[in-house]
């Protein structure tokens, strides 16, 4: 398992941490009460590290049937179905910013730089590291009511069988579409660097464990089934 270390700009505007149980930290001494993420100082909640992975797995699992695939149990995924509904809106494909190509993710167990499908866990990863995966994963969910928007409005915008596009009406479609997509994708696109960078720092933490350990992918905890 080869970790690099890399930089990348601050992520900005991230949630504070929400929906941890308060329990006490089953008699481990961790970090200190605070920790610090991309620079600001917050203060942890009192959790135990089972309820933060717990808490990690589903709203990865949300995250990634929001986002990404739409079923775990066939091989489809949203960035296709806004393609097939862009072009039944008569709306032609660019390759630009705002297609959410940034969605187009696969999990493969081979690739490392993937976002939250390269994520996995070890056991004894520190709460610190633990707080900062759920910080980027609600980043991701803040996302998918945008998503949710995207899908509305393709779908109030798709021609009828015989019609023909109308340059006037396919132009106030884009423009909907495009106000929410474009800046949508440059904060997912900021949230997969991020992603990438925490994913190597788990590596890294793995690696000075006493016991190496081969770690388990998120999506094997979410989709235990699929496998």
């Amino acid at each position: 398992m080869w970790c690099v270390a890399t930089t990348t700009p601050p992520l900005h505007s991230i949630p504070a941490i929400r929906g941890c149980d308060h329990a006490e930290l089953d008699g481990q001494v961790d970090d200190p009460p605070r920790y610090t993420f991309d620079g600001a100082a917050l203060e942890k909640p009192v959790s135990t590290r089972s309820q933060l992975e717990r808490r990690i797995v589903k709203l990865w699992k949300k995250v990634w049937l929001g986002l990404y695939q739409i079923d775990d149990n066939e091989d489809r995924y949203h960035v296709e179905r806004l393609e097939a509904l862009s072009l039944g809106a008569g709306l032609t494909r660019t390759y630009r910013v705002g297609e959410l190509q940034v969605l187009r993710r696969h999990f493969l167990r081979s690739e490392t730089n993937n976002g939250i499908a390269s994520l996995k866990l070890f056991q004894g990863l520190s709460l610190s590291t633990l707080l900062s995966v759920i910080h980027i994963l609600e980043a991701y969910e803040s996302e998918i009511e945008n998503m949710k928007l995207l899908y509305s409005i393709l779908r109030r915008g798709q021609l009828a069988l015989h019609e023909t596009a109308d340059l006037a009406q396919t132009a106030v479609v884009k423009t909907e579409y495009m106000a929410i997509a474009e800046p949508m994708e440059k904060r997912i696109r900021q949230y997969d660097i991020r992603m990438n960078v925490v994913n190597m720092d788990i590596c890294d933490e793995a690696m000075g464990f006493y016991q190496r350990q081969k770690g388990e992918y998120i999506y094997h905890k979410a989709f235990p089934n699929a496998w």
